[in-house]
């Protein structure tokens, strides 16, 4: 027994020193694999301790960027608008390591495609570190590979594609390409002018509402002003034009957040091309056509879609149609007839657009409440369309078809008088005998 136990213990003993001595093996082996990789890294700046940097692309565009505030800023050749992620993805190179080392010094530079490199960046961070990285040609025996220099001299290394994907971008990425700066949530005001005449105005009220001011005054729909706002501010451009140098702007907007400067942009049309000129900046940016078609908005597409805000604004409702009414009131909050309900669903749900206000008598008045209190909605109809008009709204709302047909088949419902069957009193004729 004591035997087969010390036995046990010896061998335990002999497994605790090969773990711990395969443990030191490849502690070992993992700290040597890191400190070789460690050689092998582009450059020991950390990308945010990066202060400044210039990049020249290959069609010699060049760049300087500074930090300021933590955030990027191009400052040459002129102060421009900078994408914060662009810079970030082009310093990712910091982080990358090369495969292996062509060559200590650069001693033809033509070899490695370093006479006219592909890309020139140069890094510089704190306490005056620096880093120049070339990207030069490919090797004639590898594919999908790039020679890289790490200064002007050298080293020359080899690394793969997918670690200079960013590397290898166009100066104008690193520029922000959205229209405009003002945050689509910070505004309070917005204003269209168009060459053509004309003007859209919208204003934030203090219950944090949009309002039309021009050119009419009405309530605006709060899901289609967010998507307008939204395109108005944060709709991206794809590339840079020479700016217009003569003749009216086509547009301007004028967006005004609810603390700092109105930012006002100018916006071209030049040919096939929308060009938006954003303030402080020498050229023009190219937007997309959908952005010119925000800019012709249709007022009325603004307004507010909803006949009646709220369920609870209906408990009594009454229907006019010539000479023919009908009333109802909400019960526990049922109505005596499922097409009640279809009305309200009616007055509570969007319609399909604003409309300019409808001329002649209407074809059906639904009121809602009664005595002073009561609002009158007037409804209009031709053989395909159909329309409301709110009380105290200068504009009519166009239904949806499928809204047109419930309401039509509705009112038939509650205005049409049962059918009353036949008499069943008369006497029916005696057999004859």
């Amino acid at each position: 027994m004591s035997k087969g136990w010390r036995n046990n213990l010896i061998l335990a003993v002999i497994l605790a020193i090969a773990g711990g001595g395969l443990w030191y093996v490849e502690s070992r082996e993992a700290e040597k694999e890191a400190t070789e990789k460690q050689s092998r890294a582009i450059s020991s700046i950390q990308a945010d301790a990066v202060t400044s940097l210039e990049f020249r692309d290959n069609a010699g565009e060049t760049l300087t960027l500074a930090k300021e505030n933590n955030a990027w800023r191009i400052t040459a050749p002129a102060r421009l608008r900078t994408s914060n992620e662009g810079v970030q993805g082009l310093l990712e190179i910091l982080s990358k390591t090369y495969e292996k080392k062509i060559a200590d010094t650069i001693t033809d530079a033509a070899a490695f495609g370093l006479n006219a490199p592909a890309v020139r960046l140069m890094v510089k961070g704190e306490q005056n570190a620096e880093r120049l990285i070339l990207v030069g040609g490919t090797p004639p025996a590898a594919t999908r590979k790039h020679y890289l220099a790490l200064g002007e001299k050298g080293p020359v290394v080899l690394i793969g594609d997918q670690e200079l994907t960013k590397l290898l971008q166009k100066s104008d990425t690193l520029r922000d390409k959205h229209l405009a700066s003002t945050q689509a949530v910070d505004l309070s005001a917005i204003t269209v002018k168009k060459r053509s005449g004309g003007e859209i105005r919208v204003v934030k009220s203090a219950e944090d509402r949009w309002d039309l001011k021009a050119p009419l005054e009405d309530r605006a729909d709060d899901n289609r002003m967010r998507a307008w706002s939204f395109a108005l501010t944060s709709s991206s451009g794809t590339l840079f034009r020479k700016a217009p140098t003569s003749g009216e702007p086509d547009w301007i907007i004028e967006l005004t957040p609810a603390q700092g400067e109105v930012e006002r942009i100018p916006v071209y049309k030049t040919g096939e091309e929308f060009l938006a000129l954003r303030p402080d900046e020498p050229d023009a940016l190219v937007l997309p056509r959908y952005v010119a078609e925000e800019l012709d908005k249709n007022p009325l597409d603004l307004v507010a879609m909803r006949p009646v805000a709220s369920k609870s604004e209906i408990e009594r409702l009454h229907l006019e149609s010539g000479d023919k009414k009908v009333s109802a009131e909400r019960q526990e909050g049922k109505w005596p007839k499922p097409e009640w309900g279809n009305i309200e669903e009616m007055l509570t749900r969007d319609a399909h657009r604003g409309a300019a206000l409808r001329q002649g008598a209407p074809w059906l008045t639904i009121t809602l409440g009664e005595g002073e209190k009561a609002k009158r909605y007037l409804m209009h109809k031709d053989e395909k369309t159909s329309w409301i008009t709110p009380p105290g709204r200068p504009v009519a709302l166009e239904l949806t078809p499928l809204q047109a047909e419930n309401l039509g088949k509705a009112i038939e419902a509650l205005l049409t008088p049962p059918t009353v069957a036949p008499s069943q009193t008369a006497a029916s004729p005696s057999p004859t005998r």
